[in-house]
């Protein structure tokens, strides 16, 4: 077999593969004699049909089945001979003619890996997140408990800050009436709900009050024909609310499966579950300030587009999830420089830990699913459920990976404690989400 490689762009290869006759030959003179002592020809004896009536009857089927397998195989021992590292499957460009009868000649193009840089991270400047847990976070989570079980009451009076208030609206907009028909219903927090032009406008009335007013409503609105339009809207308060916070007691304890009904052992769990909370947060801000660092070195690193592609596919998927839209709804291309953000720092990162001899930790592993297990009823069998499905395990292995890196390069960096509150380190956590 003779290979040829041309570099046609950065990270595109062109192969134009030669595999010679007698190689085809060989494998058809083959498998025409496995299929003579399988068929029935009259007039012959089972495994008496000459070669030459096999291949009239059989030659050109033949002959489409090994050339196709051949180009299979081929393709793939050129790209291992060649010593590419494919990121996506190899396309076929010109398949050979299945007529003739010399060298099987075809074209094959393929996507690789760039080649990595030699990664210094001696230069690479991290704040270390020192934080701990307060009693005022527990405070703080056990009043979010209480809210996750809020009842709310109708009230007579006006819209105050913290109120329910339930509306039914009509707008018109410079594209028409929403909706069409009818009128719709909406429901929002007062001071919480993010529509703060409607909030403001509602305060201070009461249950049956109307009022017209022209409103811009927000970008992610729910109403897709109504997001970040400007319309003339009237409205009708049809309800309002305040909230019941329950009471802090034996049976509001034992509903979050703490067996004893104790305040003290209630609020023992809610600061493990925030220290957990935490110690992720810190990882993430960790993580975060390494690509950072990562894509201002190396923001020129060429990425392959197909996989850049699959994963503005994914994120396009996980942002209408968030919305409650179809995936095609939103613009692909939205998703273009946070793919490729995330595809460079995945690569330096893999590199990060193949430059230093950094090994999955399986005891980390086990202890990472074994953390997430601990969340279910059943956490045995999450372990097992988790050891038992490769793409759950590697998943996992991924990001014990990053990890590993991120302590190491911690460990090499040049490095400042910087004490943060648990809230700040939180919301830094947060925003790192948000880029990444």
């Amino acid at each position: 077999m003779e290979v040829t490689v041309e570099k046609s762009s950065a990270l595109q290869r062109r192969l134009t593969v030669t595999v010679p006759s007698g190689q085809l030959k060989e494998k058809m003179d083959s498998r025409l004699r496995e299929i003579g002592k399988q068929v029935k020809i009259k007039g012959f004896r089972p495994g008496r049909i000459p070669p030459k009536v096999l291949r009239q009857r059989y030659g050109k089927s033949v002959r489409q089945e090994i050339v196709a397998e051949l180009v299979q195989s081929s393709v793939f021992d050129a790209i291992e001979r060649e010593s590419l590292r494919p990121a996506s499957n190899p396309v076929i460009e010109d398949l050979p003619d299945m007529a003739d009868d010399g060298d099987l000649r075809f074209i094959a193009s393929v996507e690789v890996y760039p080649e990595m840089p030699s990664i210094d991270t001696g230069d690479v400047r991290i704040n270390r997140p020192q934080a701990e847990v307060a009693e005022s976070d527990v405070d703080d989570m056990l009043h979010t408990l209480q809210e996750q079980r809020q009842t709310w009451l109708d009230v007579d009076g006006a819209a105050e800050n913290g109120h329910q208030v339930t509306i039914e609206y009509v707008a018109q907009t410079a594209n028409g009436r929403v909706p069409e028909e009818g009128r719709q219903r909406l429901g929002i927090q007062v001071g919480s709900s993010g529509f703060e032009a409607l909030e403001q406008s509602v305060l201070g009335m009461r249950a049956g009050d109307s009022k017209e007013l022209t409103l811009t409503f927000p970008e992610r609105y729910g109403e897709a024909r109504l997001a970040g339009q400007e319309a003339k809207v009237e409205f009708e308060i049809k309800k309002l609310q305040q909230a019941e916070l329950p009471e802090i007691d034996e049976a509001f304890i034992r509903s979050f499966a703490v067996e004893s009904g104790t305040l003290e052992d209630l609020r023992r769990e809610v600061r493990n579950n925030l220290e957990r909370e935490l110690e992720q947060a810190s990882k993430s801000v960790l993580k975060q300030q390494l690509v950072d660092s990562l894509l201002a070195s190396y923001g020129d690193l060429e990425v392959p587009g197909s996989i850049v592609k699959q994963e503005m596919e994914n994120l396009r998927k996980r942002a209408a999830n968030a919305q409650g839209q179809e995936p095609d709804s939103i613009p692909l291309d939205a998703f273009a420089k946070q793919a490729e953000n995330r595809v460079r720092s995945g690569l330096l990162i893999a590199e990060l830990a193949r430059q230093n001899n950094i090994v999955i930790d399986g005891a980390r592993v086990r202890k990472a699913i074994e953390t997430v297990a601990e969340t279910y009823e059943q956490p045995r069998e999450v372990v097992q459920m988790y050891y038992g499905n490769q793409q759950l395990l590697q998943s996992v292995e991924n990001v014990v990976l990053e990890e590993q890196v991120v302590d190491w390069v911690t460990d090499h960096a040049k490095v400042t404690d910087k004490p943060l509150s648990f809230k700040e380190v939180i919301s830094a956590a947060a925003a790192a989400g948000q880029e990444s």
